[in-house]
C-alpha cells in the first residue's frame, strides 16, 4: 500500500498542474474551437453552394479534401499553446523558485500534458464537424479512414509540440518562440521544399520536413493510396513549351510514422537537455 500511495503522492501534482494549465488556457481553446468549426463548415458547406465547388464522389476523397486547412489549423494551435512550456518558467523567474511538493519536471510534463489534452480536442472538434457533414451528404457508415487520418492528425500535434518545446527550451519569452517557430514551421520548411524540388526533383524526397510529413493526413483517406508518389507535372495545362517539374505528394506510410516518430523522441530528448543545462 505505500508503494501505492508514493505513486499517487507523485503523479497528483502533474495532474493538479494539468488541470491548472487547461484552466488558464480556455481563452485559447475557445479560440481555435470557434474557428475549426467555422472552417469545417466553410470546406463543408459553404463552398458547396457555389457552382464552381462540386460536391466530391466518394465520402474518403470529401474528407480528404476538408481536412486541407487541418495542418494550419494544428500548426498555428501548437505554436501558441506550446511555446510557453518551459521559457515561461524562466521568463517569469519561477525556475528559481524551490518546489515543496513538485518538481521542475513534473511541473513542465503537467503543462505539456495539459496543453496537448486541448489541442488534440480542438482537432477532434473539426473532424467531428467534418464527420457529421460526411454522414449527411453520403450516408454511414463513416468511412474508416477518417479515424487512420485523425490518428496520424494526432501524432503530427505530438510531433509540432516536441519542435516548438525544443526552442521553447532555449529561448528567452514566449513571444519570440511564437515567431520563430511559425516563421520555421510554415515558412522554412515549405521553401526548402521548394527548393529541393526543384534542384534535386526525384533525386531525393523531403522526408526532413515536417510540412511534407503532415499530407499523410489526407493522403492516408484515398484508396488506393497514392502511387506512384512522385509525379512530373507541365505547368499551364500542358502549354509550358515542354517544361515540367516534378514534386513529391506524400510520404510512405511507414517512413512518414517511423520520421514523425524520430521527430518526436529527438526533439524531447534535446529540450530536456537544454532545459537541465539552462537549470544550471
Amino acid at each position: 500500500m505505500s508503494n501505492e500511495n508514493e505513486s499517487l503522492i507523485g503523479i497528483t501534482p502533474i495532474y493538479h498542474t494539468l488541470v491548472f494549465e487547461m484552466k488558464t488556457q480556455t481563452k485559447k481553446l475557445y479560440f481555435f474551437m470557434l474557428v475549426s468549426i467555422l472552417v469545417a463548415v466553410l470546406v463543408s458547406y459553404i463552398l458547396q453552394l457555389f457552382p464552381d465547388y462540386l460536391l466530391s464522389d466518394t465520402q474518403a476523397e470529401f474528407f480528404s479534401g476538408g481536412l486541407t486547412f487541418i495542418s494550419f489549423i494544428t500548426l498555428f494551435a501548437a505554436c501558441l499553446f506550446f511555446s510557453g512550456i518551459i521559457c515561461s518558467e524562466f521568463d517569469k523567474r519561477t525556475g528559481f523558485i524551490v518546489f515543496p511538493k513538485i518538481n521542475k519536471y513534473k511541473l513542465i510534463l503537467g503543462k505539456y500534458l495539459g496543453n496537448l489534452i486541448l489541442v488534440v480536442f480542438i482537432v477532434a472538434v473539426y473532424y467531428i464537424v467534418l464527420g457529421l457533414f460526411g454522414f449527411l451528404y453520403y450516408g454511414g457508415p463513416i468511412n474508416i479512414r477518417i479515424f487512420y487520418s485523425f490518428g496520424f492528425s494526432v501524432l503530427y500535434v505530438i510531433a509540432l509540440s516536441s519542435v516548438v518545446t525544443l526552442f521553447s527550451s532555449f529561448l528567452k519569452n514566449v513571444n519570440i518562440t511564437i515567431i520563430i517557430t511559425l516563421v520555421i514551421l510554415l515558412m522554412g520548411f515549405n521553401i526548402a521544399d521548394q527548393i529541393v524540388n526543384l534542384i534535386f526533383a526525384d533525386a531525393f524526397e523531403p522526408l526532413y520536413s515536417l510540412a511534407y510529413l503532415g499530407k499523410l493526413i489526407t493522403s492516408v483517406l484515398l484508396n488506393p493510396f497514392p502511387d506512384p508518389r512522385y509525379r512530373v507535372q507541365s505547368p499551364f495545362g500542358g502549354m509550358g513549351g515542354g517544361f515540367t517539374f516534378g514534386s513529391w505528394v506524400t510520404p510512405s506510410i511507414f517512413m512518414g510514422t517511423t520520421l514523425l516518430l524520430v521527430y518526436i523522441v529527438g526533439c524531447f530528448a534535446l529540450a530536456a537537455i537544454l532545459f537541465k543545462r539552462r537549470q544550471l
